[in-house]
Parts: structure tokens; C-alpha cells; sequence
């Protein structure tokens, strides 16, 4: 009795384990749409691994900062602190979910790709305009909430409607 037991328990077990992905999750769901000194990423995936891999020191060896976030409708402009003479290539990673909360909010990963650069005292500002319609492929009027994290740090930032932050 108590291996009948055991073996259903096995098959009940391994029946919740296996199968394929719940396409309701939006896990096929990825695109990439390519900007001046930027892509933005639709991609659940690489967002899961950047939120759990957050200020890893092997992903983050050179560090750079949010100064400061403007945003005017549907144009975000970050302005970004790095190293003098390094060249970067940021990413904006979005999961491609839209939290359900009054305005609707989205979460974004803010990492970078250094090209040929080492660390230097001295620093730069980089500006980054994204256009979010055409990053998120819609036309929108309302001003949905932005929630920023920097990959290679754990500050966030909370950019309600058109806001203006400065650090």
C-alpha cells in the first residue's frame, strides 16, 4: 500500500514539474528595438537573470550612475555617469508585464556594455533619449509609471507621469 502510495505521489510530483511554458506568461514574448547609444530589450528571461544576478561584481566591473531622469510624454532622457574614455552601449531590459496599479507601472533594468576601457578617475556624462512608443510599440496618452533599476547598484527610481529627477 504505502508504494502505491509513494508511486502515484511520484507521478502527481513529476506531472507538476514537467510541460511547457504558460504561454499566458509571455515567455515567447521578445523583440529589441535599437536607438542612439541604447537598445531597448522586451525579454522575461533576461530580466529575471538581471534581477537575480543584481550588482554581481563578475557582470559589473566598471560602474556608472542614473544622474538624472526626464520624462516629457513619450521621450525618456537619462542622463548616465561613466568612466572617461570608455564607450557604452546601454540596455534597457523591460519582462514585457505591465503592473496593474493607478497609473499602470512598468519595471526596467538599466545595465551597460563597456567597449575596450578601463576604470578612470574621471567621468563623463552620456545622454540617452528613448522614444517610448516606439519602444513599446504602442501609441499611448496615459503616463504610465516607470520604475528604474540600475543593474550594477540597488538604486531605484520611481518616475510617475512626466517627472523630472535629479540625483
Amino acid at each position: 500500500m504505502v508504494s502505491v502510495f509513494r508511486f502515484l505521489l511520484l507521478l502527481f510530483l513529476c506531472s507538476c514539474s514537467l510541460g511547457d511554458e504558460d504561454p499566458a506568461l509571455g515567455f515567447s514574448d521578445f523583440y529589441q528595438i535599437q536607438g542612439p547609444g541604447y537598445r531597448f530589450t522586451v525579454d522575461p528571461r533576461k530580466y529575471q537573470q538581471l534581477d537575480f544576478n543584481r550588482k554581481n561584481p563578475s557582470l559589473c566591473p566598471l560602474s556608472f550612475e542614473i544622474k538624472s531622469i526626464n520624462r516629457e510624454e513619450t521621450e525618456l532622457t537619462l542622463e548616465i555617469e561613466r568612466p572617461k574614455g570608455c564607450n557604452a552601449i546601454y540596455e534597457l531590459v523591460w519582462d514585457g508585464r505591465w503592473q496593474e496599479s493607478a497609473p499602470r507601472r512598468m519595471q526596467i533594468y538599466l545595465t551597460a556594455n563597456f567597449n575596450s576601457c578601463s576604470p578612470a578617475s574621471e567621468t563623463e556624462i552620456d545622454i540617452v533619449k528613448v522614444d517610448l512608443a516606439k519602444a513599446l510599440r504602442e501609441t499611448t496618452t496615459d503616463l504610465f509609471t516607470i520604475y528604474l533599476r540600475e543593474h550594477c547598484s540597488f538604486r531605484d527610481f520611481n518616475c510617475v507621469g512626466n517627472c523630472r529627477l535629479s540625483i
